[in-house]
């Protein structure tokens, strides 16, 4: 059972010596010297503490023969680190002590692997055979010593499975196990981020490099009386207690930070990161671990989809959670037509000319989503969720028929012929958009050349060919197009560049306290400027007061919407808006004289 375990302590041992032996003919590599040590020094540290070890140490004087090698190992330490840069002819001692203690690793794993119980059992065998008359009971005695062994053989086998042979650290068997943890500590989920990328680029004995390197630093990490298991190729499971004098987000941004590092394999750098989900301590009664366990899970899943480096399962991610699972199953039943607490609906924002406050000349479809159990849902999150959740092809078509149904009279009867700005996200932006305009909209009884196509820097995701494509397909039938929250983004002057689009929204990012600042009305009249200069019209949002519309007014030349000339209204609004006395709109007379008679 002893040579068991020492066996891969030798093959280790083996792999040390080899790279200190290219050091010490100055061909060595420093990373992987280190890394070697590395490894030897966690083995150690597994056959000294490691629970699932215990038969190894208890054998014969295993342990005290294993901490007086380890303690040697650990003297070496400083000079490994030193290493290739120090020179070859430093690294000649470092192999005169490194040689006495392979001496003694090789004869630890010797010894224990030629033990004295197949001996001993022959010897009786043999003895009770020349003693006894009657073999009948020598058989028996003998099958049951060996199956026995078996028995003990097996056992011994399955609590090696429940140790991942790369790290040394308890693997998913051993979490299976898992009957309690305590309620004072934390449960914390970790996965590393792209590893699967890894094991393309770099095979099985990279990937087992890195897993290696990031256990240990998660290790380092712990403290003595926390657990660190390796639950899957590349996730990690920790349980960790929580002193007064760190918070639990303190705890998870510190092994963030421990385990954000540049790992260097062969000729190539690669930044590594991980993703950690964290069920915190809990106060009075506990739930069972398992629960506590799939919240971790959860929290990290939800790390995942938002993008950030960890998630903490509390009350108001719970709620968000339980909100979106809600608002998730209410949009799959508004789109089969099923009975539901979930209802979207249309407004719209009136968008007038700076040059007259009564001009409207057209308006952007705001969507708008209730649900009887949640209440009010921001339309960005209702996006997030149907792409999250593969629906936002779903939605899209929806917001096209929708807005057919409610605005064709205005065009029909009406003789109106303003611009209809919609909002297209990620989904839309494919081959079928230009199919879905044509069906769902122009065919409908919308002209194309009121449909303006609003996207965002985000939605466009920088991929400018092929949306360019998307952009020209819809020119050519007379749809415009718009770039949407300019200047909220990165790199909003590559978008202006880039798109072939028509108009630019300028974001209220850009008017906020322009009537309070000069250098801020300065630099608004600047991107107007460059705007005028790419041959695109611009439409300035969130224009809210007197002060900040006498300003834009001042500049001349562009369009508004915010709050100080309109607020998003319900098709009915917009309709009597159109209609008031005191408003003018584009207008196409041959139409209105067609449908009225007049």
């Amino acid at each position: 059972m002893a040579s068991w375990n020492l066996a891969q302590l030798g093959t280790e041992a083996g792999d040390f010596d080899r790279e200190l032996s290219l050091a010490a003919k100055g061909v060595g590599d420093q990373d992987e010297l280190t890394l070697r040590y590395d490894v030897l020094w966690s083995r150690y540290d597994y056959l000294l503490n490691g629970s699932e070890s215990r038969a190894t140490r208890d054998h014969q004087d295993n342990e005290l023969r294993l901490k007086a090698l380890f303690s040697q190992l650990r003297a070496l330490e400083e000079p490994v680190l030193a290493g290739v840069g120090s020179g070859p002819e430093d690294i000649v001692p470092v192999m005169e002590a490194w040689n006495r203690q392979k001496a003694g690793i090789q004869q630890l794993v010797i010894d224990n692997f030629v033990g004295d119980e197949a001996s001993r059992l022959v010897t009786a065998v043999e003895e009770s055979r020349n003693r006894l008359a009657n073999l009948r009971v020598l058989t028996l005695v003998a099958l049951v010593a060996v199956f026995s062994y078996l028995a003990f053989a097996i056992a011994f086998v399955r609590r090696q499975s429940r140790v991942d042979p790369v790290t040394g650290l308890p693997n998913s068997q051993y979490l299976h196990g898992v009957r309690r943890v305590s309620p004072e500590k934390a449960i914390i989920t970790c996965e590393i981020r792209g590893f699967q990328l890894v094991l393309s680029d770099f095979g099985t004995e990279g990937g087992d490099d890195l897993l290696r390197v990031f256990a240990r630093k998660l290790r380092k990490q712990l403290g003595a009386d926390d657990e660190l298991i390796q639950a899957s190729q590349s996730g990690f499971v920790m349980f960790m207690s929580v002193s007064l004098t760190e918070d639990i987000e303190t705890i998870a941004k510190r092994l963030v930070g421990a385990t954000t590092f540049d790992w260097r394999i062969k000729d190539s750098v690669l930044h590594v990161s991980a993703v950690m989900g964290v069920d915190p301590q809990c106060q009075g009664n506990s739930p069972d671990w398992s629960i506590r366990y799939q919240r971790a899970h959860r929290a990290l899943t939800q790390a995942r989809l938002e993008g950030h480096n960890y998630c903490i399962n509390q009350e108001d991610l719970r709620r968000r959670i339980e909100e979106d699972r809600l608002v998730h199953t209410g949009l799959i039943r508004f789109f089969n037509n099923e009975p539901g607490t979930l209802h979207l609906s249309l407004v719209y924002q009136p968008i007038v000319s700076s040059e007259n406050i009564n001009l409207v000349t057209g308006a952007e479809v705001l969507l708008r989503c209730r649900d009887e159990r949640v209440g009010f849902v921001p339309p960005n999150r209702v996006v997030d969720l149907c792409e999250r959740y593969g629906l936002g092809v779903e939605l899209g078509r929806w917001l096209f028929r929708q807005i057919a149904r409610e605005t064709q009279s205005l065009y029909q009867n009406l003789g109106f012929s303003g611009n209809l700005s919609i909002n297209l996200n990620p989904s839309m932006l494919d081959d079928h958009l230009v199919q879905d305009v044509q069906s769902l909209l122009i065919d409908a009884g919308i002209p194309a050349n009121a449909l303006c196509m609003e996207i965002t820097e985000d939605n466009a995701a920088l991929e400018f060919q092929r949306i360019n494509q998307l952009i020209g397909s819809l020119h050519s039938m007379g749809v415009t197009f718009a770039l949407d929250d300019f200047g909220t983004g990165h790199s909003s002057l590559e978008y202006v560049r880039e798109l072939k689009v028509d108009r630019l929204k300028i974001d209220r990012c850009f008017v906020n306290g322009i009537e309070e600042s000069e250098d801020k009305a300065r630099f608004l009249a600047s991107v107007i400027a460059m705007a005028d200069q790419a041959y695109m019209k611009s439409v300035i949002e969130g224009v809210e007061n007197q002060a900040q519309w006498q300003l834009i007014e001042g500049i001349g030349g562009v369009l508004i919407q915010g709050y100080y000339a309109h607020k998003p209204m319900p098709l009915n609004d917009y309709l009597a808006l159109l209609l008031d006395s005191g408003t003018c709109y584009p207008f196409v007379e041959t139409r209105y004289l067609a449908t009225t008679g007049y």
